[in-house]
C-alpha cells in the first residue's frame, strides 16, 4: 500500500517548520484560517491524517508511529537536518504531536495543546472505544458523528457558529468506517507519553475550555499538577475547540507561546 497524507501546506527550505494536526473526523482543512493567520517565520505543513479528509486509511498495524515517521520524512524533503518542527494538535491531535516528541525528541521543538492529554486512555476509555468500534461494524457510526460539530462547541457559542458545525459534522460523516475504526485503535495503542512530559513540559502549552464535554475542569487540573511546569491558558465559555470559538484569543496565546 502507498501509504501517503494529502497536505495542506506552505513548503520552504526553511529552518523551522510548523506542523497542524486535527482531531477525530476532522481534517486538516478546519487549520486553514486559523493557520494562515498566525503567519509564523517557517514552512506549514498541515495533513489529512489517515481515514480522514482526502487521505485513505491505512492498514491495519499502522499506528501512530508510522504516521510520525511518514511526517518527518515529509517535512524532512524541505528542511534543514538540524530544524526544529514546532507542532499544533487539536485533541487526538495533540496525542500524535506527542508521540512525535517521543520519537524524535531532537527535532520537535514546543507543542500546543489544543482540548488534548498526555494521559493514555483508562480502563473506561478503552472499553467506551472498543464499544464505539463495535457499533462502527454495525453500520451505526452515525452514532459518533452526533459528538462532532455543535455539540463540541460551548452552548453559548452553538448559534453563532452552526454553519461551522454543520460543515464538521458533513466531514465527519465522509470519514470511512474503516478509517474511524483504525484511527480508534491507534488513539488506544497510543504511547504512554507521562516520562516525555517531565522532560519536556516547559516546551508544551496547553489550552482549555470551561465547557469542554471531554476535559473537564477536575481532569485538566489534575494534568497541570502533575506537570507544573507546562504553560497553560483557559478560556471561559468555550468548549472542545477554542481555535474555532475564540479564534482571535488562541491564536494569539499560541503564536506568542511558539515564538518566545
Amino acid at each position: 500500500m502507498d501509504y501517503t497524507m494529502h497536505l495542506y501546506h506552505r513548503a520552504e527550505k526553511t529552518e523551522s517548520a510548523f506542523l497542524f494536526l486535527h482531531g477525530f473526523l476532522e481534517n486538516g482543512g478546519v487549520w486553514l484560517p486559523w493557520a494562515e493567520k498566525m503567519a509564523l517565520n517557517g514552512s506549514l505543513y498541515i495533513p489529512d491524517l489517515p481515514g480522514h479528509g482526502s487521505t485513505p486509511a491505512w492498514e491495519a498495524g499502522e499506528m501512530f508511529p508510522h504516521w510520525a515517521a511518514h511526517l518527518m520524512d515529509v517535512i524532512g524533503q524541505h528542511q534543514a537536518s538540524n530544524g526544529l518542527v514546532h507542532i499544533i494538535g487539536h485533541s487526538m491531535g495533540g496525542y500524535l504531536a506527542l508521540e512525535m516528541a517521543l520519537l524524535y525528541p531532537r527535532r520537535i521543538g514546543k507543542v500546543v495543546l489544543l482540548h488534548s492529554t498526555p494521559m493514555t486512555d483508562s480502563p473506561v476509555q478503552i472499553e467506551r472505544r472498543k464499544r464505539q468500534i463495535e457499533l462502527i461494524r454495525k453500520g451505526r457510526k452515525s452514532l459518533l458523528i452526533k459528538s462532532v460539530g455543535p455539540s463540541m462547541f460551548a452552548p453559548e457559542n452553538r448559534e453563532r457558529l452552526a454553519d461551522m458545525g454543520r460543515k464538521l459534522k458533513a466531514e465527519a460523516d465522509r470519514c470511512p468506517a474503516e478509517g474511524m475504526i483504525k484511527t480508534l485503535e491507534a488513539i488506544m495503542n497510543r504511547s504512554d507519553y507521562g516520562e516525555l512530559m517531565k522532560q519536556k513540559m516547559q516546551d508544551v502549552l496547553l489550552i482549555t475550555g470551561s465547557d469542554d464535554p471531554f476535559m473537564p475542569a477536575d481532569y485538566y487540573k489534575t494534568l497541570l499538577l502533575e506537570y507544573p511546569q507546562m504553560a497553560h491558558c483557559h478560556f471561559t465559555g468555550c468548549g472542545h475547540a477554542s481555535f474555532l470559538e475564540v479564534p482571535e484569543a488562541s491564536l494569539e496565546v499560541a503564536k506568542q507561546f511558539l515564538e518566545k
